[in-house]
């Protein structure tokens, strides 16, 4: 019977709250495994949920050799430091057995990263790379940098279950921030266009404090920061706004976009590769980072009269990251 060795992050044990994108798509491919009966073992790379971040390393490799000889098919799904430290080690040992292996790469950085490894650290991943059967990468740009290297390499963007709900398509001039609060994902910018704003537009914001920021921050600002959520809040919570805003200097496939996508909410965000890769004029608008011109002016530009097809084209765009279908696919390039 053929089994698949998954190797990814679980959620942490001691902090079930505690909860990364990452960690979210790898449970997410287990339940798929689930619902659809396929075999697999698992060896969870979650480093917060060993003794110590040496002995994870130590750990894994010995649970590498213990279940590779019991498996068809090796799937490592990991960041930059799994590629670096554990997914070199999961390709040897799987040609050692004759089993084939797959690579997931999270995020949409990793050629930026590759570019400034050390000589040796790169040759280590270029051969991984290379021997690995099949390589997965989050980004098309990322698919098309490291196809050189294995022309078995896909696109698994960052997905999300498809949802039976919908944002109702009456524009109410409300909008929404649901991240990080900090400088890198453009909340200074967000808070300075806020201000340009006629007094019966909406703008709240949701996530962890970070860097230097507190509740006080926001008070010279005409947004409201409405504290932290939850995973499971956050397609209820969209549903009560209009337009997310996302006016990051950096971003892969931010999640929150898909998530929107997913109810029919359009998306105000900035003009990265990743972000132009999921989105487009029909369904949201694009502006340069960094500007506050741009970010107050795109605000202003939604109306009531184009905003129920914006909804629907936003929501005809959430295909492409729809959970089932990209697993389903990716199972049929890993000749499952």
């Amino acid at each position: 019977m053929s089994k698949a060795l998954m190797i990814g992050p679980r959620k942490n044990r001691k902090h079930p709250d505690k909860i990364g994108g990452v960690i979210v798509l790898f449970e997410d491919l287990l339940s798929y495994c689930d619902a659809q009966g396929i075999s697999y073992d698992v060896i969870d790379t979650n480093k917060e949920n060993y003794s110590n971040r040496l002995f994870s390393y130590v750990a894994i490799v010995f649970l590498l050799l213990r279940k590779i000889p019991r498996a068809t098919h090796l799937s490592l799904h990991g960041t930059a430091n799994d590629f670096v430290l554990i997914a070199p080690v999961a390709v040897l040992f799987s040609k050692l057995f004759g089993t084939s292996v797959s690579l997931r790469k999270f995020a949409g950085n990793f050629h930026e990263l590759f570019e400034g490894f050390s000589g040796l650290k790169r040759r280590i991943v270029t051969w991984t790379l290379e021997q690995s059967t099949c390589n997965f990468f989050e980004t098309r740009y990322l698919v098309e940098y490291f196809k050189p290297y294995n022309p078995h390499t896909h696109w698994f963007p960052n997905v999300r279950k498809r949802q039976a709900v919908s944002v109702s398509g009456v524009y109410r001039k409300r909008f929404v921030y649901i991240g990080g609060i900090c400088k890198e994902k453009g909340i200074e910018l967000l808070c300075e266009a806020s201000n340009q704003l006629e007094d019966d537009y909406v703008v709240d914001l949701y996530g962890v404090l970070l860097e230097d920021y507190t509740k006080d921050f926001f008070n010279d600002y005409k947004v409201q920061y409405q504290g932290i959520l939850q995973p499971e809040d956050v397609i209820h919570t969209l549903q009560q706004y209009d337009i997310l805003l996302l006016p990051s200097y950096r971003e892969g496939y931010p999640g929150v976009i898909i998530e929107a996508l997913s109810v029919g909410l359009p998306v105000i965000a900035t003009k990265l590769k990743g972000i132009e890769e999921m989105v487009n004029q029909e369904s949201s608008v694009l502006i340069e980072p960094g500007s506050v011109e741009q970010l107050a002016a795109a605000m202003q530009s939604f109306g009531t009269t184009d905003y129920a097809q914006k909804s629907s084209a936003a929501k005809q765009q959430f295909d492409a990251f729809d959970s089932d279908i990209q697993t389903e696919l990716f199972f049929a390039r890993i000749g499952w």
